[in-house]
């Protein structure tokens, strides 16, 4: 049962995945919660997601699983290839499953948003207000939104991503990092031309290749490429992958050739380095906004998922908000920090580029062992789940 007994909302800022699922969480433990999104309307642009063993686990607390299950495809293996589509590595993610008792998800992150919307009340997300100033005192924090306004609540939860206004409003500045490469992010209207449920991912000189099945014959790809930031022409992106990836094998190319122009995103790859505090009295950061990730292990999301469901059970258990939430600051900081620089370091070996470098990327890959992987997978799905 809830200890919560404020009056005032949680006033979670941005409705990204993990800030609706954090108010999904709040809401299902009977806390008032209230959403302020910049964007006009519910964000459904995007590409694919993987909501992998560990976040399903945390969504099955919500009793989200099985919706978010039936909208996009179960991964049966995840698959590390060389750019010909030799393999070096293949992970059972059936046994896995099995093991943990959820399945690894692909989705549109439409669907995904769509899902989290709604667990919560019709009026409980308002669009169109950006965050001007966030104070606050012992009984409370204010909003000022840049329209004038100022919203009251019992605690702020800044879910705003990687440039988190609350971020920049309360905590001491963090500079965004490149990753040294780019992303190229598009759903093709057609299979992937593997056996279902396969996610592979090509690994070339200095570039990789993704393909991922999210359910109704449509594949989620992602290619990275060693540039500068913004270091690609942007006039014909699909005719640029094509000669760019020409040499990976016959599905990729494939894939590309389905995909229309206007459904290719181009981003720089950045992330946070580890942010000193999450929390600061009544405000706390979440998802991007406190750990923000490149997306070598696609666990951004499922650790913004893993934030808001521990932040749900914290503030639940404890009705002094600003011990709940270095509880919950406590919890989470070491094992998301750990993802993220795990994270970084994975892309760094998977941009290589020298012919030696990938015969030793190779190597290393084949040669992992099995209690190797099993620590690894025991650590990445293993989280304990809030009761």
């Amino acid at each position: 049962m809830s200890t919560f007994a404020a009056e005032k909302p949680v006033l979670v800022v941005g409705a990204g995945p993990g800030g609706l699922c954090a108010a999904a969480a709040l809401h299902r433990r009977g806390i008032p919660v209230h959403v302020l999104e910049q964007a006009d309307e519910l964000r459904t642009a995007g590409a694919g997601l993987t909501i992998q063993i560990n976040a399903m686990r945390m969504l099955e607390s919500l009793g989200l699983d099985r919706a978010v299950a039936r909208a996009g495809a179960t991964l049966e293996t995840a698959k590390v290839c060389r750019a010909d589509g030799s393999a070096l590595q293949v992970m059972d993610l059936v046994a896995v499953a099995a093991r943990f008792g959820q399945p690894a998800i692909a989705l549109h992150r439409r669907a995904l948003s769509q899902i989290l919307a709604s667990a919560l009340p019709a009026d409980a997300i308002e669009f169109g207000v950006a965050v001007g100033s966030v104070e606050q005192d012992q009984h409370g924090v204010t909003v000022g939104l840049v329209d004038g306004r100022a919203l009251h609540g019992c605690a702020v939860i800044g879910a705003d991503g990687i440039h988190s206004a609350v971020r920049r409003a309360v905590f001491e500045p963090v500079d965004v990092r490149y990753a040294g490469y780019m992303c190229w992010r598009g759903i093709a209207p057609v299979p992937t031309g593997l056996p279902e449920g396969h996610a592979i991912s090509f690994w070339g000189a200095g570039k990789r290749f993704g393909l991922v099945p999210i359910g109704d014959e449509q594949t989620y790809w992602f290619a990275t490429a060693n540039l500068a930031p913004n270091g690609h022409d942007g006039a014909d992106p699909r005719a640029e992958l094509l000669e760019r990836y020409a040499e990976f094998c016959a599905p990729v190319r494939a894939v590309l050739r389905a995909t229309p122009n206007s459904a290719i995103l181009r981003h720089d790859i950045s992330d946070l380095p580890p942010v000193a505090r999450w929390v600061d009295g009544r405000v706390a950061l979440l998802g991007d906004a406190a750990h923000a990730m490149t997306p070598n292990m696609g666990q951004g999301a499922c650790q913004a998922i893993e934030d808001a469901v521990v932040l749900g059970a914290c503030l639940s258990r404890d009705p002094d908000v600003p011990a709940a939430l270095r509880a919950y600051e406590a919890q989470r900081r070491p094992r998301a920090t750990a993802f993220a620089q795990r994270s970084r370091r994975l892309g760094k070996i998977g941009q290589w580029k020298g012919r030696f470098a990938q015969a030793v990327r190779s190597m290393i890959i084949r040669s992992t062992s099995a209690a190797t992987l099993e620590r690894s997978v025991t650590e990445m799905y293993g989280v304990e789940v809030p009761c």
